[in-house]
């Protein structure tokens, strides 16, 4: 099916297609198996996000309608309703579970929460399809005392449904050197991203590897995070707190005599990469970018790297991040897998957060716009960020009082970010505040979300009052008007 034919499938009344079981299923499966078959370099990131966004908010639709009877089916459609729900493959949050509870019967409900990662009471036989059901207070990108050494100490932690030399959880099939393009739920942490071009299609990328300890398998994500790379546990990566949707990228050259190669390398970084590196191009695999870790682990398994199409194109950006000591224009970004043809589509995973994204989304766009025409003063920061930049030269240089400094944030003069202090020490600062914005703008997509029935992205996208609340609001010291 085309992508022309997954925009007007998705668009056509919702209810039309929901009179019959069968019927409904049909086009659940039709509308997943088009935008599987997007030709992704071929279309370009813009029309693939845009394609994103419509299919989430779609399936956050059709999922609505379902729960709350909008079709006159019979106890005698459980079974249909749950397979309906099952190739839907969105999670439903607590008040929608209560809904599908009545609707499917315990047996039908039990096999639903086992999809969405979720470890049913008294159903043993569905704890591998649920996977660990065991959450962990990681957040991404940031530090945790949740260390490999620490949670793999629960045996949960391996329990999974083995494919092949990975796992099938959440209804996608994950296999060593996967990526996976994460919408995470941290809010601000679309700075970087919303400024190169193409147009971002996530705000960070992770890798799927199997590793091993005293004969136990963990399946995890190895992600870049403030002090180096790590490993987190696959169902807390895919939890519905730590990411609002993940896309799943596989490399055409993947075989399974690879597999092992991968892992190997995954464990490898983990305790040899010393800290976070600004530059996504830096052959350094000391210091790595998000994106940077895929490319040497595809590497070091013997697959082709995915090579750089972003860059900082805009010379206004260049100009403003240049003032934070900035420069490294080549820019890997995570939407360059997506757009590689060395990469194909293997699933994804929707927490059914459609506010977030789209809330996100708008003010990204916003920042943007700002940070294209106006000028970034760095003497307009809060005072926090000259203290951050002194502490960071106390720390870089391995003085006494760094050394003190570093005990308390975590920090030597090994595992410090490889990058500019200037900018090092005002970003928390800057997704702070733009974290703050974009928490009220999902407040408005909330609210305007439960108010109408229309299926409408472009409406929501220049919906006027939740875009003049995003202007008011994202008025940010530190770019003046020019």
């Amino acid at each position: 099916m085309p992508s022309l034919n997954l925009q007007q499938s998705i668009e056509l009344p919702i209810a039309d297609k929901l009179t019959n079981p069968d019927g409904c299923l049909h086009w659940v499966e039709q509308v997943n198996d088009a935008y599987r078959r997007l030709d992704r370099p071929g279309l370009g990131a813009e029309t693939i996000v845009q394609h994103k966004l419509r299919t989430i908010l779609w399936r956050s639709r059709v999922l609505q309608h379902l729960l709350c009877q909008a079709v006159p089916w019979t106890a005698a459609d459980r079974g249909a309703l749950l397979n309906i729900l099952l190739t839907l493959n969105v999670f439903l949050d607590e008040d929608q579970q209560k809904l599908a509870l009545d609707l499917l019967g315990t047996d039908n409900f039990a096999r639903l929460q086992a999809s969405m990662g979720i470890t049913p009471a008294g159903y043993p036989d569905l704890a591998q399809q649920s996977g660990p059901g065991i959450d962990l207070d990681i957040v991404a990108n940031r530090s945790s005392h949740w260390s490999f050494e620490t949670w793999r100490q629960d045996e949960r932690f391996g329990r999974y449904q083995r494919a092949g030399e990975g796992v099938r959880f959440r209804g996608v099939e994950f296999l060593p050197g996967d990526v996976l393009l994460a919408n995470v739920n941290l809010n601000g942490n679309g700075v970087y991203t919303s400024l190169s071009d193409p147009k971002s299609f996530s705000s960070h990328s992770a890798f799927f590897a199997v590793l091993e300890h005293e004969g136990g398998r963990f399946p995890v994500v190895i992600e870049t995070y403030e002090k180096g790379v790590r490993p987190v546990p696959l169902n807390v990566f895919l939890g519905p707190r730590f990411c609002s949707y993940v896309e799943v990228y596989r490399h055409a050259e993947y075989t399974a005599e690879r597999a092992a190669a991968v892992n190997a390398a995954a464990a490898r970084f983990i305790g040899e990469v010393r800290g976070y590196n600004f530059d996504s191009e830096d052959a350094d695999p000391s210091y790595m970018s998000c994106t940077a870790v895929g490319r040497f682990l595809h590497k070091a398994a013997g697959m082709t790297p995915a090579e750089t199409v972003s860059r900082l194109e805009h010379p206004n950006i260049r100009t403003n991040l240049a003032k934070l000591g900035y420069t490294y224009f080549d820019f890997f970004a995570p939407v360059d897998f997506l757009l590689s043809e060395c990469f194909r589509y293997a699933g994804r995973v929707d927490n059914n957060q459609v506010d977030r994204l789209l809330g996100r989304e708008l003010v990204d766009r916003e920042f943007r716009r700002q940070f294209e025409q106006r000028h970034l003063d760095p003497r307009l920061f809060p005072a926090m960020g000259r203290l951050n930049r002194w502490g960071i030269k106390q720390i870089r240089s391995n003085t006494l009082v760094g050394k003190i400094i570093g005990k308390f944030e975590g920090f030597d003069s090994q595992n410090l970010p490889k990058g500019p202090d200037e900018l090092m020490a005002v970003i928390n600062l800057a997704e702070k505040q733009i974290g703050a914005v974009i928490k009220k703008t999902i407040t408005a997509f909330s609210q305007e979300l439960n108010e109408t029935e229309q299926l409408d992205l472009q409406g929501l996208l220049h919906h006027p009052e939740i875009n003049h609340l995003v202007r008011k609001s994202l008025k940010l010291p530190w770019l003046t008007p020019g």
